[in-house]
């Protein structure tokens, strides 16, 4: 017997009905379905996407929409990284079968650039977000599985999240974050909270992200091993 698709209350929406301009409601949308995928209710992401159309992409030009369709499904495609291919193939092929034909991706942008050029950036983006952070020991990841190491360095931040044709480093951390949030990974999260804080983000805009998601999951009735993850201040180190 197939599980029944939980029902998104319409005040699950008002935040982003109120938010104040087209590129906030954009990234809204792209972290509830990049959340959604990751926590394994793909079958959720049609509800979301039915307000999206309605409420905003009703009122945008053919190529705007182009563009926040892009966007949310390039904050898929970066929540590979975090969830699997399993569960984001799932959250992509949900939310292509939402969305017109016209409006989807036709083909990968990340063909058209050098293995060199994606490695370059990927460690840059890399020091970025870990660099300055004192609580992150990448010595233990290394010495864990040195072929992890690489993988995560030079193919994931390379090649996956820190492309940026079409998100810029602080919307792909928000997807980041959002699958983490998913994904109910506490270190993790706390990581790349502080990365987001160090590359732009505001505590508040953090706490509004928490709120978001987990209430989402208490809508969708789930149940996290991990207890809320507080937002974490920049330590000291960095900021010297």
């Amino acid at each position: 017997m197939a599980p029944i698709t939980p029902t998104l209350p319409e005040s699950f929406f008002s935040s982003v009905l109120n938010a104040k301009d087209t590129a906030t409601k954009v990234r809204w949308y792209m972290c509830v379905i990049v959340n959604l995928s990751s926590l394994n209710y793909a079958d959720v992401i049609p509800q979301v996407y039915s307000h999206l159309e309605a409420n905003l992409l009703a009122g945008l030009s053919h190529d705007d929409q182009f563009k926040a369709v892009q966007q949310i499904q390039e904050g898929l495609v970066k929540s590979l990284g975090i969830a699997g291919a399993a569960r984001t193939g799932n959250g992509l092929r949900v939310f292509a079968k939402c969305t017109p034909g016209g409006l989807l991706v036709k083909e990968s942008l990340r063909l058209q650039e050098t293995e060199a050029t994606a490695i370059r950036r990927g460690k840059k983006f890399f020091s970025r977000v870990y660099d300055k952070n004192p609580l992150f020991k990448p010595e233990v990841t290394a010495r864990a599985s040195p072929d992890y190491w690489f993988i995560v360095k030079d193919i994931i931040y390379g090649r996956l999240f820190s492309f940026d044709a079409i998100l810029d480093d602080l919307t792909s951390a928000y997807a980041m974050v959002s699958a983490l949030y998913g994904m109910n990974s506490p270190d993790q999260l706390r990581n790349h909270m502080i990365g987001m804080q160090l590359n732009g983000a505001d505590k508040q805009s953090l706490q509004e992200l928490q709120d978001l998601l987990l209430g989402l999951g208490d809508i969708l009735g789930v149940k996290f091993r991990f207890d809320r993850v507080p937002i974490p201040d920049v330590p000291s180190q960095a900021c010297s």
